[in-house]
């Protein structure tokens, strides 16, 4: 897999920052490789082998695609939304949300915050390509 100049930047970027924060936000324009960036970041972390990568349905297998190009299978599932109840309780050292957009809600918070907080992970890595207002 061949990374674009501004992705292997981010993906170096990200590195320092989720080493340090475990938390990443990529707000990236659309159409940029945000997957294939925070896929790219997953790779160069070391000793970490249990990753849910949560995104909508009909993203799927495009993603599955990208694992399976990266040889990441062993290390990465993948889920939509509405199944991410079946993870309840689950350890993970990372969890990747796309569309993170989508979680957030006002006054009270989302059913997708609500079934992302059921999970126990160590690290996480948000993306959207949704400008901030939305």
């Amino acid at each position: 897999m061949e990374f674009r100049e501004y992705q292997k930047e981010i993906i170096e970027k990200g590195l320092k920052i989720i080493d340090m924060r475990k938390f990443i936000y990529l707000s990236m324009e659309v159409r940029t490789g945000k997957t294939l960036t925070s896929l790219g970041i997953l790779d160069k972390i070391k000793n970490i082998n249990k990753v849910l990568f949560i995104t909508k349905k009909k993203a799927i297998p495009s993603i599955k695609s990208d694992v399976e190009k990266m040889n990441l299978e062993r290390v990465v599932s993948v889920t939509n939304f509405e199944q991410l109840k079946n993870f309840k309780g689950t350890s993970w050292n990372m969890i990747i949300v796309d569309e993170a957009h989508s979680v957030g809600a006002f006054p009270k918070p989302s059913q997708r915050y609500q079934n992302i907080l059921q999970l126990r992970y160590n690290s996480i890595n948000l993306m959207s390509g949704t400008p901030s207002p939305e």
